[in-house]
């Protein structure tokens, strides 16, 4: 495992817990953003919208391929919000499994599919998406918020085909460079910081991804723009390079500051349109 990827499965071990109690909801226990789509009146639902997303593009799939049971995986998987909001909405059989490199979020989602009741098997491993341990035989695989972690973006693309079904469905929700905006040093500062407060290691712009997508016979099917439901809350510069400041000289050697600084870096890029906020599909060719 790189350096990298260890300071990845850090960041998760020592937030996993805070991230739950401080930005998720009690329903959803997901670790990923709220994105107050058409027709959204609560946090609850905002946090499942991309989860709303998946499910449609499983239920189209389903119908299409009619297989005797739809396997998902769900590479990032955190402690499991994503699959089991899926496994208790699909009413055909589906087998799951989650994969996530922090054993904190492996405990704490096979402690909560303990405690659940389900027609559906469902596996979580301990694991690097970039080195998928299952073999072939997936109908859809997805991550949420996960890809922008992976130290080798070409390695993640080549395992997701490995093991998707020809006529299969890859699904990344996720940040990614706009295409439209020329940074200068003001939105490289932010970048940078995006970066090292979120362990960012595979930020790209949409083109760069489709590009590494159908180099391995991954062709792009869909590409939608979130960003417009989220719900900024950008400072002001001057303000925010202050609190940048502060944050990084304060003597706190737990993962939750440069999360945090992340997080404000992530609003100022959002709102400067350097980063977007998209979903995209891609199916696997023959």
């Amino acid at each position: 495992m790189s350096e990298k990827t260890r300071a990845v499965r850090h960041y998760y071990d020592q937030n996993t817990r805070l991230f739950l109690s401080l930005g998720s909801s009690p329903e959803t226990q997901s670790i990923h953003r709220a994105v107050w789509g058409e027709g959204v009146t609560s946090l609850g639902q905002a946090l499942n919208y991309t989860n709303g997303l998946i499910l449609g593009e499983l239920h189209q799939l389903s119908q299409h391929l009619a297989p005797e049971r739809v396997r998902i995986a769900d590479l990032g998987c955190g402690v499991g919000g994503s699959l089991f909001y899926l496994l208790e909405h699909l009413d055909t059989p589906v087998l799951g499994v989650g994969l996530t490199i922090s054993p904190v979020q492996a405990r704490i989602a096979r402690k909560r599919l303990s405690q659940k009741e389900s027609s559906h098997p469902c596996h979580f491993l301990e694991a690097d998406f970039q080195a998928i341990p299952f073999a072939p035989g997936m109908e859809v695989v997805y991550s949420v918020e996960a890809f922008v972690h992976a130290t080798d973006p070409r390695g993640y693309f080549e395992g997701v085909s490995r093991v998707l079904n020809t006529g299969g469905r890859l699904i990344l929700c996720d940040d990614f460079l706009s295409q439209a905006a020329l940074p200068g040093q003001v939105a490289e500062s932010w970048l940078e910081a995006y970066r090292s407060g979120w362990q960012v290691n595979s930020l790209h712009t949409l083109e760069e991804v489709e590009k590494l997508a159908r180099a391995h016979q991954l062709a792009l099917v869909r590409c939608e723009d979130l960003t417009p439901y989220l719900r900024l809350r950008a400072l002001p510069d001057r303000l925010a390079r202050l609190l940048l400041r502060v944050g990084r000289a304060l003597p706190i050697k737990h993962a939750i500051l440069p999360s945090m600084l992340g997080s404000m870096a992530l609003q100022q890029c959002l709102h400067m349109g350097i980063i977007q906020y998209g979903f995209l599909v891609f199916e696997k060719q023959a």
